[in-house]
Protein backbone atom coordinates (compact mmCIF):
# COMPACT_ATOMS: atom_id res chain seq x y z
CA UNK A 1 0.00 0.00 0.00
CA UNK A 2 2.86 2.37 0.87
CA UNK A 3 4.42 1.75 -2.58
CA UNK A 4 1.16 2.64 -4.37
CA UNK A 5 0.83 5.84 -2.35
CA UNK A 6 4.43 6.79 -3.09
CA UNK A 7 4.01 6.17 -6.84
CA UNK A 8 0.70 8.08 -6.90
CA UNK A 9 2.29 10.93 -4.97
CA UNK A 10 5.21 11.14 -7.40
CA UNK A 11 2.83 11.17 -10.37
CA UNK A 12 0.66 13.84 -8.76
CA UNK A 13 3.59 16.09 -7.90
CA UNK A 14 5.05 15.67 -11.40
CA UNK A 15 1.80 16.66 -13.05
CA UNK A 16 1.26 19.49 -10.57
CA UNK A 17 4.64 20.92 -11.51
CA UNK A 18 3.69 20.75 -15.18
CA UNK A 19 0.47 22.59 -14.40
CA UNK A 20 2.10 25.41 -12.43
CA UNK A 21 3.66 28.36 -14.18
CA UNK A 22 5.40 31.20 -12.41
CA UNK A 23 4.16 33.87 -14.85
CA UNK A 24 0.56 32.59 -14.56
CA UNK A 25 -0.28 33.96 -18.01
CA UNK A 26 -2.68 31.12 -18.77
CA UNK A 27 -0.49 29.97 -21.67
CA UNK A 28 0.17 26.38 -22.61
CA UNK A 29 2.90 24.29 -21.10
CA UNK A 30 5.08 23.02 -23.97
CA UNK A 31 5.27 19.57 -22.31
CA UNK A 32 1.50 19.28 -22.02
CA UNK A 33 -0.40 17.46 -24.73
CA UNK A 34 -3.12 18.85 -26.93
CA UNK A 35 -6.65 17.71 -26.40
CA UNK A 36 -9.56 17.30 -24.05
CA UNK A 37 -9.86 15.49 -20.73
CA UNK A 38 -13.13 15.71 -18.76
CA UNK A 39 -15.04 13.75 -16.11
CA UNK A 40 -17.33 14.05 -13.14
CA UNK A 41 -15.91 13.53 -9.67
CA UNK A 42 -18.68 12.74 -7.20
CA UNK A 43 -21.05 14.50 -9.62
CA UNK A 44 -18.93 17.66 -9.98
CA UNK A 45 -17.59 18.65 -13.41
CA UNK A 46 -13.86 18.15 -13.92
CA UNK A 47 -11.95 19.56 -16.89
CA UNK A 48 -8.23 19.15 -17.48
CA UNK A 49 -6.61 22.56 -17.89
CA UNK A 50 -4.75 23.36 -21.10
CA UNK A 51 -1.10 22.40 -20.69
CA UNK A 52 -1.84 19.67 -18.12
CA UNK A 53 -3.64 17.25 -20.43
CA UNK A 54 -1.25 14.43 -21.33
CA UNK A 55 -1.43 11.08 -23.10
CA UNK A 56 1.76 9.06 -23.21
CA UNK A 57 2.51 5.65 -24.66
CA UNK A 58 5.79 4.07 -23.63
CA UNK A 59 7.43 0.76 -24.42
CA UNK A 60 6.98 -1.55 -27.39
CA UNK A 61 4.65 -4.39 -28.36
CA UNK A 62 2.93 -6.18 -25.49
CA UNK A 63 5.03 -4.16 -23.04
CA UNK A 64 3.39 -0.82 -23.84
CA UNK A 65 1.93 1.39 -21.16
CA UNK A 66 -0.69 4.10 -21.72
CA UNK A 67 -1.08 6.99 -19.29
CA UNK A 68 -3.73 9.69 -19.73
CA UNK A 69 -4.16 12.54 -17.29
CA UNK A 70 -5.25 16.08 -16.69
CA UNK A 71 -4.96 18.58 -13.86
CA UNK A 72 -7.00 21.57 -12.74
CA UNK A 73 -6.19 25.02 -11.40
CA UNK A 74 -7.53 23.76 -8.04
CA UNK A 75 -4.53 21.40 -7.65
CA UNK A 76 -6.53 18.32 -8.62
CA UNK A 77 -5.30 15.53 -10.86
CA UNK A 78 -7.02 12.61 -12.59
CA UNK A 79 -4.93 9.88 -14.17
CA UNK A 80 -5.42 6.43 -15.66
CA UNK A 81 -2.51 4.07 -16.38
CA UNK A 82 -2.88 0.89 -18.47
CA UNK A 83 -0.07 -1.66 -18.41
CA UNK A 84 -0.09 -4.02 -21.39
CA UNK A 85 -1.78 -1.45 -23.63
CA UNK A 86 -2.39 -2.83 -27.13
CA UNK A 87 -4.70 -0.29 -28.76
CA UNK A 88 -8.47 -0.09 -29.01
CA UNK A 89 -10.46 -2.07 -26.46
CA UNK A 90 -11.71 -2.17 -22.89
CA UNK A 91 -9.30 -2.32 -19.96
CA UNK A 92 -10.37 -3.12 -16.39
CA UNK A 93 -9.07 -0.81 -13.66
CA UNK A 94 -7.82 -2.48 -10.51
CA UNK A 95 -4.50 -2.95 -8.71
CA UNK A 96 -2.53 -3.39 -11.95
CA UNK A 97 -4.22 -0.92 -14.28
CA UNK A 98 -4.91 2.05 -12.06
CA UNK A 99 -7.08 5.10 -11.95
CA UNK A 100 -6.27 7.89 -9.50
CA UNK A 101 -7.87 11.12 -8.39
CA UNK A 102 -5.78 13.30 -6.10
CA UNK A 103 -5.84 16.81 -4.75
CA UNK A 104 -4.11 19.18 -2.37
CA UNK A 105 -6.51 20.17 0.44
CA UNK A 106 -4.75 23.56 0.63
CA UNK A 107 -3.34 24.56 -2.79
CA UNK A 108 -1.35 27.34 -1.06
CA UNK A 109 0.56 24.64 0.83
CA UNK A 110 2.19 22.39 -1.81
CA UNK A 111 3.51 19.93 0.81
CA UNK A 112 3.39 16.56 -1.01
CA UNK A 113 2.66 14.81 2.30
CA UNK A 114 -0.74 16.53 2.42
CA UNK A 115 -1.93 15.16 -0.94
CA UNK A 116 -5.17 13.18 -0.69
CA UNK A 117 -5.05 10.20 -3.07
CA UNK A 118 -7.98 8.07 -4.21
CA UNK A 119 -7.09 5.08 -6.36
CA UNK A 120 -8.28 1.73 -7.64
CA UNK A 121 -6.79 -0.63 -5.07
CA UNK A 122 -7.30 -4.23 -4.06
CA UNK A 123 -6.21 -7.47 -5.60
CA UNK A 124 -5.84 -7.94 -9.35
CA UNK A 125 -9.09 -9.95 -9.62
CA UNK A 126 -11.33 -7.05 -8.56
CA UNK A 127 -12.77 -4.58 -11.05
CA UNK A 128 -13.01 -1.01 -9.78
CA UNK A 129 -13.74 0.61 -13.15
CA UNK A 130 -12.74 0.61 -16.77
CA UNK A 131 -11.12 2.57 -19.54
CA UNK A 132 -12.41 2.10 -23.08
CA UNK A 133 -10.15 3.17 -25.93
CA UNK A 134 -12.38 3.80 -28.94
CA UNK A 135 -9.66 5.15 -31.22
CA UNK A 136 -5.86 4.90 -31.28
CA UNK A 137 -3.80 5.61 -34.38
CA UNK A 138 -0.39 6.12 -32.78
CA UNK A 139 -0.73 9.91 -32.90
CA UNK A 140 -3.87 10.40 -30.82
CA UNK A 141 -6.00 8.42 -28.39
CA UNK A 142 -9.70 8.78 -27.66
CA UNK A 143 -11.89 7.03 -25.13
CA UNK A 144 -13.92 6.99 -21.95
CA UNK A 145 -13.35 5.93 -18.35
CA UNK A 146 -14.99 5.55 -14.97
CA UNK A 147 -13.87 4.13 -11.64
CA UNK A 148 -14.35 4.06 -7.91
CA UNK A 149 -11.34 5.46 -6.09
CA UNK A 150 -10.47 4.49 -2.53
CA UNK A 151 -8.70 6.93 -0.21
CA UNK A 152 -5.31 5.41 0.55
CA UNK A 153 -5.53 6.67 4.15
CA UNK A 154 -9.11 5.45 4.73
CA UNK A 155 -10.43 2.70 2.43
CA UNK A 156 -13.99 3.41 3.64
CA UNK A 157 -13.76 6.86 1.98
CA UNK A 158 -14.47 6.62 -1.76
CA UNK A 159 -14.91 8.90 -4.74
CA UNK A 160 -16.91 8.13 -7.89
CA UNK A 161 -15.25 9.19 -11.14
CA UNK A 162 -17.86 8.99 -13.92
CA UNK A 163 -18.44 10.22 -17.47
CA UNK A 164 -14.70 10.47 -18.08
CA UNK A 165 -13.65 11.16 -21.65
CA UNK A 166 -10.45 12.09 -23.44
CA UNK A 167 -9.23 12.90 -26.93
CA UNK A 168 -5.51 13.69 -26.76
CA UNK A 169 -2.45 13.81 -28.99
CA UNK A 170 -0.02 11.13 -27.84
CA UNK A 171 3.53 11.68 -26.61
CA UNK A 172 5.57 8.55 -27.36
CA UNK A 173 8.47 7.33 -25.23
CA UNK A 174 10.49 4.19 -25.82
Amino acid sequence: MKTIKTISLILFVSLSLLACKSDDDGGDDPQGGEGNFTAKVDGNSYKGMSGTVVAEVSGNGAGQTLAVSGGTSKSENLQVIIIGFDGEGTYQLNFTNIGTYSYLPDPNNPDPNSVVVYTTVGDAQNNYGELKVSSYDGDSVKGTFSFTGYNLDDLNDTVAVTEGSFNIKVNKKN
